[in-house]
């Protein structure tokens, strides 16, 4: 009988080199939020869709268009119904009233199954949840995924930006081990903001002693 080392030198795990897609992540732009909010502005209420498409693909991203079509719909506060219409559009998006981020049985009867992915949004937390069907041959293989909003702004360098307390506490240091230095000639105002700070701190340290000691219980 073979040992597990021995099987492993001899056998590869079945495509043990591909990466394991738990989620996808949808990348939407800016706009279909703005887009979403304006109809909820617009609205008491009612749950609304609105359609759009992927603009592309890796093997665990989606990126969505910004362009949007808001299909004919009778809507209530719980419920779609989908009118004649036409459109080709492979992206659902679709409202649910606050606190319900779980697609219902008729979402996913009615809305998921029709489209390649379906994203659920409140007006509260925008994009809550969502579902990429992967098509197999006859099936449909539902993959969760996590929207991310798109700004539109590229990454900011900041290196220009220096906060003063971050030059203030790296420069401690070398203020108090310079002291005596005479090479380092402190000026008034240097000694002065020093003898406040430990004075800050000392007073610090006993208000929290006498803190202590008022929470201690007495024995």
């Amino acid at each position: 009988m073979k040992t597990l080392s021995e099987f492993t030198e001899t056998s590869k795990p079945w495509e043990s080199d591909l990466k394991v897609i738990e989620k996808m992540k949808v990348i939407v732009p800016l706009k279909l939020l703005l887009v979403c909010n304006s109809i909820v502005s617009k609205l008491d209420g009612e749950e609304f869709s609105i359609v759009s498409t992927i603009k592309s693909r890796t093997s665990d991203t989606l990126t969505l268009s910004d362009e949007y079509y808001i299909p004919k719909q009778l809507v209530t506060s719980v419920s779609i119904d989908y009118q004649p219409d036409e459109y080709s559009h492979s992206v659902v998006i679709h409202r649910h009233p606050n606190g319900l981020n779980t697609f219902s049985k008729t979402d996913h009867e009615f809305i998921n199954q029709n489209f390649e992915l379906s994203l659920l949004y409140t007006a509260e937390e925008s994009f809550v949840n969502g579902l990429y069907n992967l098509k197999h041959e006859d099936a449909i293989i539902p993959i969760p995924v996590k929207a991310i909003i798109d700004y539109g702004i590229e990454d900011i360098d900041i290196s220009n930006i220096e906060p003063v307390y971050k030059r203030t506490e790296d420069t401690q240091s070398t203020k108090l081990s310079s002291l005596y230095n005479d090479d380092y000639l402190y000026s008034y105002e240097d000694l002065f903001t020093e003898i406040n700070e430990v004075l800050f701190r000392v007073e610090a340290l006993e208000a929290e002693l006498q803190d202590y000691k008022m929470a201690s219980p007495v024995i």
